[in-house]
């Protein structure tokens, strides 16, 4: 009889980190999905062919709704009695390991995507660092998702616990057929937005808002547009109230003739294939998926070097590396790709390559499921 396996995430978009990756475990445990309530949960468990359960988690801090959140949450583990759960992003980490000890859960995962309290101050910090001991504390096991991340937990005196990774890190790598500039199943989109063949085209995917650097990103691409007006700034995404980019260069995005914004996309592989190159000036990630899927497509990048991106890319072999929140620099190297088109074409050339070595998604698959295997075998 197959061991029950529970993932829970804080909201159902996060079990998207999980697609693929359900079935290759349903070979071993007998795997459930628990999120708060919603369409996506609904959608993810059908495709997925799996049971999910809701139970509504709040992102922010709310001791009110957390209390409430975690007596449904560990009332529902007494029902399902898992011998493994598997609990990611913050606030779900915290109440699902805090849950599964209550209930005496044999392994307890704890998977550390990110740590939000980075460039913070103050008491969200110290909140935010306490929640991260805490969920470690109640955790049986302790997975990193990148060799950066791991290298935090341990300076800052997270946890003392041992920190596992899985293969080269990456929660769930890359599918690359899926991203592939030779799929000819993606659409060529730039006739549709005006962009001619010859045109540099800087692109972004993500969340448009502070954190992820756009507000850098606006700036630095306006210094290369008065100069170089056939430019172009290509934003996959949306804008969040929350952690919300400055006023005016919102305003700059929706006004800009020069600034296409697509919206969220489902399918981000027709707008990566537009692009001439990446542009991620993020504060902090844990993993940058979005460069491994703009790499697979053979897009390489400028990004932030952070923990989470300066593992996917290397300085001047398939990307740029910049600090974080520099305008300046950010500018410099946008610049580079007018000045030295040879230079991104050989970029262009390696990236793909790179990615598939390290992070190809059947590899990351086959690893994670020897790595929880190893350790659900003592009982």
């Amino acid at each position: 009889m197959k061991r029950k396996f529970i993932i829970i995430t804080t909201v159902p978009i996060s079990l998207g980190f999980f697609k693929g990756q359900l079935q290759v475990l349903k070979n071993k445990f007998d795997v459930e999905v628990i999120s708060s309530p919603g369409e996506m949960l609904d959608e993810i468990c059908r495709k997925e062919q799996v049971k999910g359960s809701a139970v509504t988690m709040k992102r922010k801090i709310n001791v009110f709704y957390d209390v409430v959140s975690l007596f449904k949450l560990s009332i529902l583990l007494y029902k399902l009695k898992p011998e493994v759960v598997h609990g990611s992003t913050p606030k779900a980490g915290l109440l699902s390991m805090i849950a599964s000890w209550i209930n005496r859960v044999p392994t307890r995962i704890y998977y550390i995507h990110g740590l939000r309290y980075q460039g913070l101050k103050g008491i969200k910090r110290r909140l935010l660092i306490c929640m991260e001991k805490l969920s470690c504390f109640f955790a049986s096991h302790i997975y990193a998702v990148s060799y950066g991340v791991k290298d935090i937990i341990i300076q800052e005196k997270i946890t003392k616990k041992h920190i596992r990774i899985i293969g080269n890190g990456s929660v769930n790598g890359v599918d690359v057929d899926f991203f592939s500039p030779l799929n000819q199943k993606v659409p060529n989109l730039k006739e549709r937005y005006g962009i001619k063949s010859s045109t540099i085209v800087y692109g972004f995917v993500g969340r448009l808002v502070r954190d992820k650097g756009v507000n850098e990103l606006v700036q630095a691409f306006l210094k290369i547009h008065s100069d170089s007006p056939e430019v172009r700034l290509l934003l996959v995404g949306d804008f969040e109230k929350e952690d919300a980019i400055e006023s005016n260069i919102r305003d700059e995005i929706i006004l800009n003739p020069a600034i296409i914004n697509v919206g969220f996309q489902k399918d981000v592989r027709p707008f990566l294939n537009m692009m001439t190159i990446f542009v991620f000036p993020s504060y902090r990630e844990g993993f940058g998926v979005s460069l491994m899927e703009a790499a697979a497509m053979g897009v390489p990048a400028i990004s932030s070097n952070i923990i989470g991106c300066n593992e996917i890319i290397k300085n001047g072999y398939n990307g740029i590396l910049i600090p974080s929140k520099s305008v300046e620099a950010l500018t410099k190297a946008m610049e580079k790709v007018l000045t030295n088109k040879d230079t991104i074409d050989e970029m262009s050339k390696v990236c793909r390559g790179y990615v598939e070595e390290k992070y190809e998604q059947k590899k990351v698959w086959d690893n994670t499921l020897k790595s929880y295997s190893e350790i659900t075998t003592s009982y």
